[in-house]
C-alpha cells in the first residue's frame, strides 16, 4: 500500500508547517511531488538522498510554494549527487511552461529531462497525472497512483470538491490525499465540506495555517505527518 512521506504540510503562507511536499522512495529511485523552497535542504537533513541514483519530479502546478525550490534541487542533484532529474511531462503545454520557468531561473536544459509518466514505475507503483481545477491562470494536476492493491489519489491544489467526494466513495480508491483550507477562495477545498465526507481513506494536507492543522487532528481526521528521518 502506498504511504507518501511529507517534508512539509503547509499552504502558500503557512511557513510554520513547511511547504507541502511529499515523496516516495524505492531503493535507488526518488519521486518528489512538488518542490517547495527548502525541499533540497529538508531532504538532505532527513537523509532521503542516501543511495539515490534516480530522481523524478511530479509537479502539480507552478504556484511558487510548489516550485520555488526546483532550481536548487536540479543544481544540487547534478553537481552534488551526479544525477540529472527527470520531470514528468503532464502535457505538452505544461512542459512548455516548465521549460520557460526553468529558463527564467537560469537552469539549462542539459541539467534535466522530461519523461512520460507511462514510462515510470516507483516501488511497482504506476503514476498518472490527472488534470484538475485550481485557478484559471494555471494548468493544474492531481496524481493517480496504482499498485496491486488499488488506486491512490493525490489532489495537488484543487477546488474540485465533487471529484474528491466521488473518489472517496469509489471502492477502487484506497487513499485520497486532499488539501484543506478554511475557505474555498474559488481555488481550494473548504474544510467544512470535507467534514461531510470524513472517512479513514481521506488524508488531509496543505493546511492554510497551524490552527486548521490542529483542528483537523482534534476532529479526528487523518492528517499528513512530517517525516523525521528516512
Amino acid at each position: 500500500m502506498i504511504d507518501l512521506k511529507f517534508i512539509g504540510v503547509g499552504g502558500a503562507y503557512a511557513i510554520n508547517l513547511g511547504g507541502n511536499c511529499a515523496y516516495l522512495k524505492d531503493k535507488d529511485s526518488l519521486l518528489l511531488i512538488d518542490c517547495c523552497e527548502d525541499a533540497t535542504l529538508k531532504l538532505k537533513e532527513k537523509n532521503v538522498f542516501n543511495n539515490v541514483k534516480n530522481i523524478i519530479l511530479a509537479i502539480t502546478h507552478t504556484h511558487s510554494d510548489h516550485v520555488a525550490g526546483i532550481g536548487t534541487l536540479i543544481w544540487y542533484s547534478n553537481f552534488l549527487l551526479g544525477i540529472k532529474p527527470k520531470i514528468i511531462k503532464n502535457s505538452q503545454s505544461f512542459e512548455l511552461h516548465m521549460r520557460n520557468l526553468l529558463n527564467l531561473l537560469g537552469v539549462e536544459e542539459k541539467f534535466f529531462e522530461f519523461v512520460e509518466p507511462s514510462n515510470l514505475m516507483i516501488d511497482e507503483v504506476n503514476i498518472k497525472m490527472v488534470s484538475t481545477k485550481h485557478t484559471p491562470m494555471l494548468e493544474s494536476f492531481g496524481i493517480m497512483f496504482s499498485d496491486n492493491e488499488g488506486n491512490y489519489y493525490y489532489s495537488g491544489d484543487t477546488n474540485d470538491f465533487e471529484n474528491i467526494k466521488n473518489l472517496v466513495c469509489d471502492q477502487r480508491i484506497k487513499k485520497v490525499y486532499c488539501e484543506a483550507s478554511w475557505k474555498s477562495y474559488n481555488a481550494h477545498i473548504e474544510y467544512q465540506s470535507l467534514k461531510n465526507i470524513k472517512c479513514d481513506k481521506l488524508v488531509l494536507m496543505h493546511f492554510e495555517d497551524d490552527e486548521l492543522y490542529k483542528l483537523a487532528q482534534n476532529d479526528g481526521f487523518n492528517v499528513a505527518q512530517i517525516s523525521v528521518v528516512e
